[in-house]
């Protein structure tokens, strides 16, 4: 059985997947795949849950194709499992904070 912390980060990530589909689907325009990703990344970091921002490319006959995921717990969690693995995802994360130089 999971803990409470885990059902309640659970619960957070499944109503910020909701919410961010629920933008993109009624919203204005279609944003794509890494824009999606992009925000709920974001609004994720901001809730404290560590997610992941995930870019992966392949070759498709002679086409270039790339594709954006966020991933939880390992896992992806707006894609479906089979989606994201047939692109080579780039290793390495994106920093979580932005810092100023001087």
């Amino acid at each position: 059985m999971a803990s409470p912390q885990t059902e309640d980060i659970s619960l957070l990530v499944n109503t910020t997947l909701r919410m961010v589909r629920a933008a993109a689907r009624y919203g204005i325009g279609r944003p794509t795949c890494l824009e999606e990703s992009l925000i709920l990344w974001f609004l994720l970091q901001r809730q404290g849950i560590p997610a992941q921002l995930r870019i992966g490319a392949r070759k498709l006959d002679k086409e270039f194709e790339a594709h954006a995921w966020v991933e939880c717990g390992g896992a992806a969690i707006n894609d479906p499992e089979e989606l994201h693995r047939h692109y080579a995802a780039f290793d390495g994360t994106l920093p979580v904070g932005l810092t100023e130089t001087q």
